[in-house]
């Protein structure tokens, strides 16, 4: 199978990141449970207020390294991908990174962490890659009627609210782990049924 996966908010802990900087800036205690809304500029609404810049050309052009080079990986990211292909399948980056530097620094990202993939694609129109899964954590996504792949949305604050109908995991560990066990559950089944016309034709 090919499974899509995003990077912010799955593979990599920009949420953190945002905050620390927003903290150090104005003295703030804001934490990525604080995260109401997928919008910067309506979580960190102090940086256009009192900077005169908006929180995304802060965040995303004038701290591009630190935040999407510099940020963390979430624990665990790289041993579940890695079990992804072991088992077969094809993992395939899909992820929306609106300037040039900062797709660069996302590469240098997956490197420096030894994120292992097959493809990257770097587009907002995610539902154009061809896919048997999507895990993403933004509601957009996964709510797009044109993405036909199945879909698990990594639970977040800000898409808490999201009423649309679909597999929720905490994590990507988890994520892949409900995708491993629901093959293993179908390979099960199908062995059984096939055994069982074998038994009925005897």
């Amino acid at each position: 199978m090919i499974i899509k996966i995003d990077v912010d908010g799955v593979i990599r802990n920009i949420n953190e990141t945002l905050c620390r900087l927003y903290n150090h800036l104005f003295n703030e205690n804001l934490t990525p449970d604080d995260m109401f809304d997928y919008d910067v500029e309506k979580v960190f609404n102090k940086i256009q207020e009192e900077m005169g810049v908006t929180a995304c050309n802060y965040f995303f052009d004038l701290s591009s390294k630190e935040v999407f080079l510099n940020s963390p990986p979430y624990d665990g990211v790289r041993e579940a991908i890695l079990d992804l292909r072991h088992a077969g399948h094809k993992v395939v980056i899909v992820t929306w990174q609106y300037s040039l530097e900062n797709k660069y620094n996302t590469l240098l990202f997956l490197q420096k962490n030894k994120i292992p993939y097959d493809d990257i694609c770097f587009t907002r129109d995610k539902w154009m890659i061809q896919g048997d899964w999507l895990i993403d954590d933004n509601p957009e996504f996964i709510t797009d009627g044109r993405e036909k792949s199945s879909k698990i949305m990594i639970r977040m604050p800000y898409n808490k609210e999201c009423n649309f109908f679909c597999t929720r995991a905490n994590d990507l560990r988890q994520a892949v782990d409900i995708i491993l066990d629901q093959e293993k559950f179908l390979e099960t089944f199908l062995i059984k049924e096939k055994n069982k016309q074998i038994e009925e034709n005897i």
